[in-house]
């Protein structure tokens, strides 16, 4: 059955579905059930993926090419996956409007490319990125590999634009992949954790990287791999929380990390759950 993409044209299981569906293949969609705009251009970008004439209505057709997609990560829950792209990108549309071209986020930080691509300190970018530019863009990308960025710079390549779903490749199939292995060489085998555990700790360290120490900035980064060790997941987010002391109340980190608190905490809820009983 065809899912009506108009106010009151499904109900809200079937929404949520729908929308689960399509952050598989990068909706980046918070699956609240409500059918909005973003709903509805995540729709139209499934069927120009899945070569589909264009509709407002989620066909059959395009439903089953959905459910044949492969989840983005092989260790991360497709929700976990989201929650990280939407920690560095918000959303499709904001990505857009603000994230498409080649920007520097301060501090010690590169040019910024994609979802969250640190060209300062990620080194993989004829891996990851060539494959996914036209020629010039890459060339004009080239210069800032290594290196600390500038609103300078960051000006200089605003005329240049990252599409998303070359961002939503490279994301998925090259950096994801990559951070994940980060976060298990600083905290070991994270598929002993329940799946939307991993997500919030890969979050964390595609954020602040693997480092834990001995600088007192890591302190809570070295106590939750003790914990862990020690089988105290329910102690994690406190610490968290307890980083948001690195930055001001106002600051997006510290917000981002309130919301890993909170995906942890779901994570152990969701472990905890029971089975749906069998039919």
């Amino acid at each position: 059955m065809a899912y009506a993409l108009r106010e009151n044209g499904v109900d809200k299981a079937q929404a949520i579905e729908l929308q689960q569906l399509l952050n598989k293949v990068g909706g980046l969609l918070t699956t609240d059930g409500a059918i909005g705009p973003a709903t509805v251009q995540a729709i139209h970008d499934a069927y120009a993926l899945a070569g589909l004439p264009v509709s407002d209505q989620a066909s059959d057709e395009l439903i089953a090419w959905l459910r044949q997609q492969p989840d983005p990560s092989p260790v991360l829950p497709t929700e976990g996956v989201v929650f990280i792209a939407q920690q560095e990108v918000s959303s499709r549309a904001y990505y857009d409007k603000f994230e498409a071209s080649p920007c520097w986020p301060g501090g010690a930080s590169g040019i910024t490319i994609g979802v969250g691509y640190d060209l300062h300190f990620q080194a993989d970018f004829e891996t990851c990125w060539a494959p996914q530019l036209d020629a010039a863009t890459a060339a004009a990308l080239r210069p800032w590999i290594g290196k600390q960025g500038s609103q300078e710079g960051a000006d200089t390549l605003k005329p240049y634009k990252i599409p998303f779903f070359a961002a939503w490749k490279a994301f998925t199939a090259t950096t994801l992949p990559a951070e994940v292995k980060a976060t298990e060489g600083a905290y070991g085998d994270i598929t002993t954790l329940p799946p939307l555990c991993r997500a919030a700790l890969v979050s964390l360290v595609y954020n602040r990287g693997p480092s834990l120490g001995p600088d007192p900035s890591r302190t809570e980064m070295h106590t939750i791999l003790t914990l862990i060790q020690a089988g105290k997941l329910d102690e994690v987010p406190a610490q968290f929380l307890s980083m948001q002391r690195l930055w001001p109340a106002t600051s997006g980190l510290h917000q981002r990390r309130a919301a890993e608190a909170a995906l942890w905490q779901k994570g152990l809820q969701s472990a905890d759950a029971p089975a749906p009983a069998m039919a």
